[in-house]
């Protein structure tokens, strides 16, 4: 019991610089008495603060001259030259030509009490562009080159009545209070 009273007095109460003084007065076998000490010296170099144990950085006076400091010009050259073949390997080749990945679309719209029927939109800068009846039920159609992307239209009933296109769910409210519908192209 004396001795877990001694031991917790010393982790508890004493710091490490009186526990090393209580070691060496209490303890007469000094190589018992060595071994704690040193082991008490370890555990406060590891409390201490980490600023002290950061080892000093020696910097050399003057460097040697290498190919960077003796020829920078050859240095701006060889980098220069590098460039120029990263360029010319890696570099994405442009098309002299445009690529057309227009995607023909066909609108058609069963409109049987109407006279004339068009189609505005923005693939065609909102102008009217006139359908043809497609036999004599009343259905009425054009075909056309679209860019892929998104598109809104609707169509335009006797010259006065617009109208989104009733067989696509997307629709969008205009400026104007109208609705148009949304069509997404793909390629």
């Amino acid at each position: 019991m004396m001795e877990e009273l001694i031991s917790m007095y010393i982790d508890d109460v004493l710091d490490l610089g009186d526990k090393i003084v209580f070691v060496e007065s209490v303890h007469d076998s000094k190589r018992y008495k060595d071994a704690t000490v040193e082991l008490l010296n370890q555990e406060k170099q590891l409390r201490a603060p980490a600023w002290n144990r950061v080892p000093e950085v020696v910097f050399p006076q003057k460097l040697k001259p290498t190919l960077w400091t003796r020829r920078p010009f050859a240095v701006a050259a060889s980098a220069l030259a590098a460039a120029a073949l990263v360029f010319l390997f890696f570099w994405p080749t442009v098309p002299t030509q445009p690529i057309d990945r227009k995607v023909a679309h066909r609108f058609v719209v069963y409109l049987p009490d109407a006279e004339t029927v068009a189609i505005v939109g923005t693939f065609n800068n909102w102008q009217t562009l006139p359908m043809e009846k497609a036999g004599r039920e009343g259905y009425w159609e054009i075909s056309l080159e679209l860019q892929p992307g998104e598109h809104r239209y609707s169509f335009i009933l006797d010259d006065s009545r617009r109208v989104a296109d009733p067989t696509v769910w997307i629709r969008e409210k205009d400026d104007f209070g109208s609705e148009n519908s949304v069509l997404e192209v793909r390629t």
